[in-house]
């Protein structure tokens, strides 16, 4: 019997860890940690943002990518809540990674932010990164400036707009 592996990029750290960058270099500035790992999510996973509540400019904003629904993928996704929690694994490991090489402040990292240290970046590393989120539906850029609008916090914030559990946000 032959042993099949299955790779899926949502168990790999390093394919995280790049999301990660991809988002920072699409921002342009700190993200906080646990903002991050929502974008992280649904850079991975767009069609989950159809079951995420937006206000009417960010709604508007995001019909115009045109992302395929949920139940239009080949993938079956669980609730955002559960692939969620199942990221955040993969996500710590990855934030470690960006951390140990030198890539992101540790000084900002204590305080719950992401920063990029964009003089550390290998030239390679940003030209895929800026080439990634150029390539396809701006998901990348609609995360940054228009999702991220949201409070992170509240009954208005991206934890309840997206159903997210709220129980292990650092405060």
């Amino acid at each position: 019997m032959t042993d099949h592996r299955v790779w899926h990029a949502s168990r790999d750290a390093y394919h995280c860890a790049f999301r990660m960058v991809r988002l920072l270099i699409a921002n342009g500035a700190s993200i906080e940690i646990e903002r991050m790992r929502v974008l992280d999510m649904f850079l991975l996973y767009p069609p989950l943002l159809h079951r995420s509540s937006m206000l009417n400019d960010i709604r508007k904003a995001f019909r115009r990518l045109d992302v395929p629904k949920p139940d239009q993928v080949f993938l079956r996704l669980p609730s955002a809540a559960a692939v969620f929690q199942d990221l955040r694994l993969y996500q710590n490991s990855a934030v470690a990674q960006l951390g140990a090489r030198g890539l992101i402040s540790a000084e900002d990292l204590r305080d719950g932010l992401l920063t990029v240290m964009a003089s550390e970046l290998p030239d390679d590393l940003v030209r895929r990164a800026v080439e990634r989120n150029a390539a396809g539906s701006d998901i990348a850029q609609f995360l940054v400036r228009e999702y991220s609008k949201l409070p992170l916090r509240g009954s208005g914030g991206m934890y309840r707009k997206a159903g997210l559990p709220a129980r292990g946000l650092v405060r």
